[in-house]
């Protein structure tokens, strides 16, 4: 969402994010209901994850709403389907299937839908803007983990994957040959599923909920200081194997 907004300001749009805006302890509905109505457009990213939010769903009704009173020119509503996924039982809000716009996770993904989210809003005709050409792909150098002997190691009482790995150098110019480690040595997966969820937590949602809320900062918190612990040679499982220099590749 924070990509999407700065990529439609950029273009000198200004969007609402709620979890942006919002400060804790301010009343959630009135205050996201009072932008929603002084909006000229409104924007649904389809995903996973706000199928199963109860406020995309209030949100989207008041929106249609909105959009019932002032009429579809006057007040656009968009679905933007992030990596393919659809509105699914929020569709029957529409009446009808609705023209998605598709928004890819990947590297560029939201700029590339930036000209038809403009057009769908009236901002921009769909013929004022040409494709934008794409840069060439530059190879690039690669360090690979290699695994094998793949399996699953219990140890005081947490069980958790491992296996034989070494490091593989993968230079881009072609001719040149892969540089390996001397040896592979033992790999055991630091992070368990809890510690994984709250990894993907941090990279993934933190940055888009209330900053304010102190249950949100102190598990924020909490991660960032297991970041620390995990990260040390004793607890990484990843330790490189004697006589092995990075700097040599």
């Amino acid at each position: 969402m924070r990509v999407l907004r700065q990529a439609l300001a950029d273009q000198g749009e200004d969007g609402w994010i709620d979890s942006r805006e919002l400060r804790g302890g301010d009343p959630l509905w009135p205050e996201i209901r009072k932008a929603i109505e002084a909006a000229s457009a409104y924007a649904v990213v389809v995903s996973a994850d706000a199928l199963q939010s109860k406020w995309v769903g209030k949100e989207l009704r008041h929106a249609l709403e909105l959009r019932n009173q002032r009429g579809k020119d006057k007040f656009p509503i968009i679905p933007l389907s992030l990596n393919g996924t659809k509105l699914g039982v929020l569709e029957e809000f529409f009446g009808e299937e609705p023209v998605y716009i598709p928004v890819s996770s990947d590297a560029g993904g939201v700029e590339a839908a930036v000209n038809a989210i403009l057009v769908a809003i009236g901002k921009r005709l769909p013929a004022d803007v040409s494709a934008t050409p794409q840069p060439r792909a530059e190879p690039l150098d690669e360090l690979v983990l290699e695994l094998t002997d793949l399996r699953i190691e219990e140890r005081d009482g947490k069980r958790r994957a491992a296996a034989r790995a070494r490091l593989v150098y993968q230079p881009a110019t072609l001719g040149q040959p892969e540089v390996h480690s001397p040896q592979k040595w033992s790999f055991v997966e630091p992070l368990g599923p809890i510690e994984r969820e709250d990894l993907r937590w941090h990279l993934e949602q933190y940055a888009i909920w209330p900053s304010g809320v102190p249950v949100i900062r102190g598990r924020a918190r909490n991660v960032e200081l297991n970041l620390i612990e995990w990260g040390k040679p004793g607890n990484s499982g990843f330790p490189l194997p004697p006589g092995f220099d990075v700097r040599e590749l």
